[in-house]
């Protein structure tokens, strides 16, 4: 039904006092209007013709725990700000990269193209492309090793990002814990850290899951020899057996500047079925402000 039909139909209308008929005039011009509406959606998007298609990384950064007899397969996202009707982009590895392609990973969907980057083909009606990278166990370490990916674009149908042109992911050797670690530790220090002192309360700490399954966390003051000093948050992961302690950890304590805990040279370790006891190894002041690093360590043993 046309628009002047619905008009004449008003007009016809207009001293009839049954306003059911009118309702149902209006309710047909609405449904006509609607399936014509519907009819232009389905067409090959015109209107985004001359528009520049911006692509980007999803996020920054990410993690594959990398498990031996897992899958070990993550998708990296490639969005695009209008759907692709067709378009190439190119993938390469950052020479910031620690893993290395082809040994310690493979990505599965890209081809290369002979020059070290690898060549993407964006789904047409897509918004989404993935990059699928498969990690190797055997090859992968609970330190973490990183695949830092540049996008670039292959043709005039997109237009790179100059934000999100860089993604990194770590990949980290991972055993699933068979027990908790976590609740309440009676921390016991096995060897002391900077003037002889402990770096952390003896007594009952609480361990809390952190941000990954084999992440902890637990709080406590530090250094408590040299007065009563705010709780600092300590972090540290269960990794395939052994204690791995992040860098960098300030206790907001130190001689003219904070003293940071981070790696030691040996580390702690623990049983993935027994969570009961375990050991904890740090180095102490690791930049040395009140002296030189010490080597500290710490039993704790589940209440």
């Amino acid at each position: 039904m046309t628009v002047a039909q619905v008009l004449k139909q008003l007009t016809d209308l207009q001293n009839n006092k049954n306003m059911r008929n009118i309702y149902k005039i209006f309710a047909v011009a609405f449904i006509t209007l609607a399936a014509t509406s519907c009819e232009r959606d389905q067409g090959e998007y015109p209107y985004l013709d001359g528009r520049t298609n911006i692509l980007s990384f999803s996020g920054s950064s990410g993690t594959l725990l990398v498990e031996n007899g897992g899958a070990n397969l993550f998708s990296v996202a490639v969005g695009a700000t209008q759907v692709v009707q067709s378009g190439t982009f190119g993938v390469t590895i950052d020479p910031s990269s620690t893993a290395v392609l082809g040994n310690d990973y493979f990505i599965t969907n890209g081809t290369d193209d002979g020059s070290g980057m690898l060549v993407f083909n964006f789904t047409s009606g897509n918004l989404i492309q993935g990059i699928d990278l498969f990690a190797d166990f055997s090859s992968s370490s609970p330190d973490g090793k990183t695949v830092v990916m540049n996008l670039v674009s292959l043709d005039n149908n997109f237009q790179v990002s100059s934000s999100g042109s860089q993604f990194t992911l770590t990949l980290l050797q991972y055993c699933p814990l068979e027990a908790d670690f976590t609740g309440d530790y009676t921390l016991a220090t096995t060897a002391t850290g900077i003037f002889g002192s402990t770096v952390f309360v003896n007594g009952t700490v609480t361990i809390s899951e952190g941000a990954t399954p084999t992440d902890r966390t637990f709080s406590s003051p530090t250094y408590p020899e040299f007065g009563a000093f705010p709780a600092m948050d300590f972090n540290f992961s269960l990794l395939c057996g052994n204690v791995q302690v992040p860098t960098g950890q300030a206790t907001g304590v130190g001689c003219g500047s904070s003293t940071t805990l981070g790696p030691a040279a040996n580390v702690g370790s623990y049983d993935p079925s027994d969570d009961s006891s375990f050991t904890i190894i740090i180095t102490d002041d690791e930049g040395g402000s009140c002296g030189s690093p010490f080597e500290a360590a710490f039993l704790l043993t589940k209440n």
